[in-house]
Formats: structure tokens, sequence, C-alpha cells
């Protein structure tokens, strides 16, 4: 990766018009406490001006909170250090290829139960049918998971960090995946997927 650094997003705009190379923007907002209100009228200029280089904010505050708030003002991805430089560029790189990055762990908080209240169960119970999606050539709702995240072009690094496994897990999952549908790599299969959810009906492997 090639960068460049400017000193706020109205110069990042300006170099964004002068440079048609750019693929992403970040933006460090370091260890804001939320987003106020100057702040997130620079950020809606920004992706305003920007488009259609996708806006990423780099923060010290992992907060699911602050992540809705800038998914909200149009930010394609939201990076906390703590994931580590690896997770981060591959995170870049998703944002580039026109995927969204949020941490997955920021996103749990949010769905925490609260003291009297009601937590929602993340998996149905077992009487209860999953939707016609998990059923794709018969995989399991983990291994659709797994094939949304192929979908939208995620290595599987970054698929072992979005759900929270190994990377060698992922790797299997991946494995997996490819086998049930029939399919010989990655882009076949989400192109299967992508069928499967365009006309509403159950995708049948290619297997006998």
């Amino acid at each position: 990766m090639t960068v460049r650094s400017v000193a706020s997003l109205k110069d990042a705009a300006g170099a964004l018009a002068r440079d048609g190379r750019t693929e992403v923007v970040l933006c460090n907002i370091g260890a804001q406490m939320g987003l106020n209100d100057a702040l997130c009228a620079a950020v809606r200029d920004a992706v305003s001006s920007c488009l259609p280089v996708p806006l990423v904010i780099i923060s010290d505050r992992d907060d699911g909170g602050m992540i809705v708030e800038s998914l909200r003002l149009g930010v394609r991805g939201y990076i906390v250090p703590s994931l580590g430089l690896g997770v981060m560029l591959e995170a870049i790189r998703l944002v580039a290829a026109g995927g969204t990055f949020v941490p997955a762990t920021s996103l749990q908080s949010l769905f925490a139960p609260v003291p009297g209240g009601i937590a929602v169960p993340q998996t149905p119970p077992p009487s209860v049918s999953g939707p016609a999606t998990d059923r794709i050539g018969g995989l399991t709702p983990r291994e659709m998971a797994v094939l949304t995240c192929m979908r939208e072009g995620k290595s599987n690094k970054l698929i072992a960090y979005m759900l929270g496994m190994c990377e060698n897990t992922a790797k299997a999952h991946v494995r997996n995946v490819l086998k049930k549908l029939g399919a010989t790599n990655r882009t076949e299969a989400a192109f299967m997927a992508h069928a499967y959810l365009s006309r509403g009906a159950a995708l049948e492997s290619n297997q006998p």
C-alpha cells in the first residue's frame, strides 16, 4: 500500500480531486469519546466530497454506538488498532474492494442483555426451523455465515476474525462450503449463492 498523509478531511477531499488513483480515505479520530456535532458534520461532508472513494474511520474506542453512528453518516469502515496490523490491512483491502468492515466485538456489545431485560437468542430454538438461506446446498448456519463472508470477498483471516474462530477452522469451513455446493472455487460458490438469493429458491448442490 502507498499511504499519503494530509492534515484534514478537507485536505483529503482536495487531494482526491487532484489524484484519481486513491482507493480509500482513512481518518484517525484517536480517542474521541464520541462523534460530536462538529465531527459528524466533517465526516458527512467528507463522505460526500470523497465519493466514490470510501471513507474509513480509525478510532481508539471500540464502541458499538460510535460504529452505528459512523455507518449512518456513510462511513464504510471502522477500525480499532487492537485488531492488529494484519486484520487492519485486510479490512482496508475489503473496503477498497467494495465491502464494509466493522469489529464484530463492538457490534456484539449492542446486543448484550441488560439487567432485567430479555436477551434475544442468536440462534433459533431446536423446534424452530431456520430461514431457507440456511439450507443452501445443505449448508449449516455456520457454513452459511462463512459463505456470506465469501460473497463479500473476505479472506480466510478476516472470516476467522468476523466469526470468532481460528484461521484453520475458517479454511475448513470454506472447503466444506465448496464441497457441498460442488463449486471449484470461491468465486463460483459466491455466484451460486447470489443466484439462489436472486431467485428465492433452494439451491441444489452439483454433487450427485
